[in-house]
């Protein structure tokens, strides 16, 4: 959980986000749409992705369905 918590600490707005999973595309434009500039992570591209993502479920957070 450590990888996870120090992205998070690193920015204001962080999003977890696959390439793939159209549900993520929608929370991007969403939030960028309210002004923010968020760093996105996608995780089938970041080296320690599978690691983050493992982390992320230990923290209780759920993968959307269209991610899998």
């Amino acid at each position: 959980m450590a990888t996870v918590r120090a992205l998070v600490n690193e920015r204001s707005v962080v999003i977890f986000s696959k390439n793939s999973c159209c549900m993520c595309y929608t929370i991007k434009t969403l939030i960028t749409s309210f002004g923010a500039n968020p760093t996105v992570y996608e995780l089938d591209e970041h080296p320690k992705g599978q690691q983050i993502e493992m982390e992320l479920k230990g923290l209780g957070c759920q993968v959307s369905q269209l991610c899998s």
